[in-house]
């Protein structure tokens, strides 16, 4: 008889384990996966931070909270960690009720990229591990890998040049609205600057002086399409880099840029980005936008975007800068087009046993930027 009472109490105690278990485990159980701090550049480190609290009653033995990451990220600790597209993440707890449980997780960043976690799973079973219980936790965080930084002390003269030219084009081309003052006239004056009010004072032609407020901006083109069926992302992932050393340094000289790129946004159908940005506070937008551009899908043409310049009202005071591993000859007659009225540098990023097959691109000075790996 005492047996029997047991073996009741027993199966009654197992029925309501489960019962109460199946029904009130997720109760105030939480995970959160949040990155320290929101963006680095390529070659940095950063940390994740995996947070799981048990706001219950019931104590969880075992619990594996799982989640899947860019594998752009390289986790120091490779345990639990199973890539192949992606990181898939699983860690393994054992939670009383009413704890938290912190785990920080440094990584690598290998590649430029966004990095984003949509939703955490968590499974669990009850304390006789004879039933699994899953839930799915949405996540909201997001992590910038910005492209590397490049060392462009090979373009310091080119960049010179086009600067200096783009600075006395400015000056060429006066604004008349911008009135600066007045001096004796020459015989280079074309006759509409005199003015004859002053003149008839001074009992000799004077003329009026006028400053140019014509925006002095240096605009990058970033182009990303392939020449070929043949794919070369290590010679796109450079040209990237290029583009955004180029920003910053361009920026924090004080001069006003813009980039246009090709490429197609991770998060958006975008397949053509422009950003303006006057000052290095503006920086951030530009790298964000390179972080977000996918190379695995394919970049459309950028001459449109090359030409439409032609119409731009400021384009001879303007400076530009192509950078492009491709060679197709839409490319070169659109820079070559842009440099019959402004200046223009071609940075042309190659493998080193690539050729470079580029004929007439008018004044364009064309610099050859070698990649380590092979076509």
């Amino acid at each position: 008889m005492v047996v029997l009472i047991v073996l009741l109490g027993a199966a009654l105690i197992y029925v309501l384990e489960r019962f109460i278990y199946k029904k009130y485990w997720n109760r105030g159980l939480d995970i959160r996966v949040n990155f320290e701090g929101s963006s680095a550049f390529e070659g940095e480190t950063g940390e994740l931070v995996e947070v799981l609290e048990n706001r219950n009653f019931l104590p969880l033995p075992f619990v594996h909270a799982k989640f899947r990451i860019g594998s752009g990220l390289v986790f120091e600790n490779r345990e639990n960690v199973s890539t192949s597209d992606q990181n898939y993440k699983n860690d393994i707890f054992s939670v009383l009720f009413y704890q938290k449980i912190t785990r920080r997780l440094p990584f690598r960043c290998a590649s430029r990229g966004y990095y984003e976690i949509t939703d955490a799973d968590i499974v669990s079973s009850d304390l006789f591990y004879n039933q699994h219980m899953v839930t799915s936790i949405d996540q909201h965080t997001v992590f910038y890998v910005y492209p590397g930084r490049v060392n462009t002390a090979r373009l310091e003269q080119p960049l010179k040049k086009i600067i200096g030219e783009m600075t006395m084009r400015s000056f060429l081309y006066p604004d008349p609205f911008e009135f600066r003052g007045i001096r004796g006239y020459t015989l280079n004056d074309p006759m509409n600057t005199i003015n004859w009010k002053a003149s008839a004072r001074a009992g000799e032609l004077m003329v009026n002086l006028y400053d140019s407020t014509t925006s002095r901006r240096i605009v990058i083109f970033l182009n990303l399409e392939d020449e070929t069926v043949v794919r070369h992302p290590t010679l796109q992932e450079e040209s990237i880099r290029i583009a955004a050393t180029l920003c910053a340094r361009l920026l924090q000289q004080g001069y006003p840029v813009t980039i246009k790129a090709n490429g197609v946004d991770f998060t958006q159908e975008f397949s053509y980005e422009a950003i303006s940005a006057n000052g290095a506070a503006q920086l951030q937008e530009i790298y964000r936008m390179l972080s977000r551009l996918d190379l695995t899908r394919i970049s459309p043409d950028l001459t449109p975007h090359i030409t439409e310049e032609l119409e731009n009202p400021d384009m001879r005071t303007a400076a530009y800068v192509l950078v492009s591993s491709s060679m197709k000859e839409e490319i070169q007659d659109a820079i070559a087009r842009i440099s019959e009225e402004a200046t223009a540098l071609w940075v042309l990023p190659l493998y080193r046993n690539m050729d470079t097959h580029i004929g007439s691109v008018g004044s364009t000075e064309v610099v050859r930027w070698e990649v380590e790996g092979h076509a």
